[in-house]
């Protein structure tokens, strides 16, 4: 009994010391991105998620469509995979399993609708240009983003390269969450690595000129995944009722070619042509 008790402290023992060192991740802390790949300038994705929502007089302050997606972003999940396997049997042995491909899951986000339902537009014009179905007759657009289809286009399904994009999925954590992240504010701003890592004072109270760092440490990403090639193929009806009010939301499904975690590239947020994956 006592060599039960002794082992089963020193376990929870170690389950405190590993605790307080690595910390737990919590799922409300993430970002998720919607990054145009290198050539995609120009093109309609760029014009569309490009598009300025909402602007100061002086423009000093500008709220694109990419940057809007990732405010309303409200859940979703870094997808797994699954290892496609088929059956092998020697003789007099048991049936056995060998791996042969690679299966990734669908991506599912879910974007609080906001009053303008400039999410649940954005998703109208992304499908109407991957498939045409509609087209506008004057020559002149008061919004060209969100329709670049002409007549010849209608009914016509657009080249895959010209309607997919990337997307990053982003986990972070607290710099407090564990001792492992936990740092000392910096003193002076000779160190970048922790000036990086720690808010100002001046960006914690507005309009403050007080000097030094707050001991408030900036959010630290410390697992992604890049969703290669992405293009939605769902986007979920809106519900509506007489009932008792609630938030809208829209979730939009996504198909992709690669899923590249953050693992396998050495880095937090892997950066644009650093890696080779699969192509055909």
């Amino acid at each position: 009994m006592s060599n039960n008790i002794i082992r089963s402290s020193n376990n929870f023992n170690a389950f405190k010391s590993h605790v307080m060192k690595y910390g737990l991740s919590l799922s409300n802390f993430y970002d998720v991105q919607f990054q145009l790949n290198a050539n995609a300038s120009g093109n309609f994705l760029n014009n569309l998620l490009n598009t300025v929502i909402h602007s100061d007089q002086n423009a000093t302050s500008v709220v694109t469509m990419q940057e809007f997606m990732r405010i309303y972003a409200d859940e979703c999940s870094i997808p797994g995979f699954s290892i496609s396997t088929g059956d092998y049997r020697i003789t007099n042995s048991p049936n056995m399993k060998y791996a042969y491909g690679i299966v990734n899951n669908e991506f599912t986000v879910s974007f609080i609708l906001d009053a303008d339902s400039q999410t649940r537009r954005l998703f109208d014009a992304w499908g109407n240009f991957i498939y045409s179905g509609v087209s506008y007759k004057e020559s002149t657009l008061v919004n060209s983003a969100l329709n670049q289809n002409t007549n010849i286009q209608l009914g016509r399904t657009r080249y895959r390269d010209e309607y997919v994009c990337d997307i990053i999925v982003i986990k972070l954590e607290r710099y407090a969450s564990s001792n492992k992240n936990l740092l000392p504010p910096p003193t002076d701003e000779s160190d970048d690595i922790l000036t990086s890592r720690f808010f100002k004072q001046r960006d914690i109270i507005p309009g403050s000129n007080k000097p030094g760092y707050s001991r408030f440490g900036k959010p630290i990403p410390k697992y992604s995944v890049r969703l290669k090639n992405a293009f939605p193929t769902l986007v979920s009806a809106i519900p509506l009722s007489s009932g008792s009010s609630q938030l809208i939301k829209v979730q939009a499904t996504f198909e992709y070619e690669m899923a590249i975690p953050s693992t396998q590239t050495g880095g937090s947020v892997e950066e644009q042509d650093k890696w080779d994956w699969i192509t055909g």
